[in-house]
């Protein structure tokens, strides 16, 4: 029996989840930056159009493949390369790329937020938050910078998402990255 349906397909397509996995793979790899539309659809098989009819544009498909390991652990490991160092740079643009990510970002907030409540719930996230994120930044860095780089982050986090402030909201991505960067160095 030939199928003589058009237009959109109906439920969810295998084709979004590859182009999702692909591009989180080069995410991980440290290379989607490089990485076209074009390049994703052609590696997993598919048109280019798909990109744009899954996702909206490819800065949405990557904004929700970064958002597969927005895990702070996920966040340090993807910005790790393979000798064990950590990419600063990369870290950073993962970093602002999940909480600007309409979904997750708000979710982070909420996160965030309830850190900074003081709970019995909140101490234990802040265990966490210290082994998976602090540390490898002490054993990649030392002690010392490490603390500054964890300042760095939480101030800007803080600043620009939870508490919304113009100084820091008024910046584009880019402003922001340059400017979290040059306090980490």
């Amino acid at each position: 029996m030939v199928n003589n349906r058009r237009g959109r397909p109906h439920g969810r397509s295998p084709a979004r989840d590859q182009l999702l996995e692909a591009a989180r793979r080069h995410f991980e790899a440290g290379d989607l930056a490089r990485v076209s539309a074009r390049d994703l659809a052609a590696e997993v098989g598919v048109s280019h159009t798909l990109v744009n009819y899954h996702f909206g544009s490819r800065d949405a498909l990557i904004a929700a493949a970064v958002a597969l390991s927005a895990a702070p652990h996920q966040m340090v490991a993807a910005a790790t390369d393979c000798r064990g160092q950590i990419d600063i740079e990369r870290l950073v643009h993962g970093l602002i790329v999940v909480w600007e990510h309409p979904e997750h970002g708000q979710r982070l907030v909420g996160f965030a937020r309830h850190l900074s409540s003081g709970d019995a719930g909140a101490a234990a996230l802040q265990e966490y938050l210290r082994h998976a994120v602090f540390e490898p930044l002490v054993t990649a860095f030392g002690q010392e910078r490490a603390r500054y780089m964890t300042t760095a982050i939480v101030g800007v986090v803080f600043g620009r998402y939870v508490l919304e402030l113009p100084t820091l909201t008024m910046l584009t991505r880019r402003q922001l990255a340059a400017h979290l960067l040059s306090m980490m160095r």
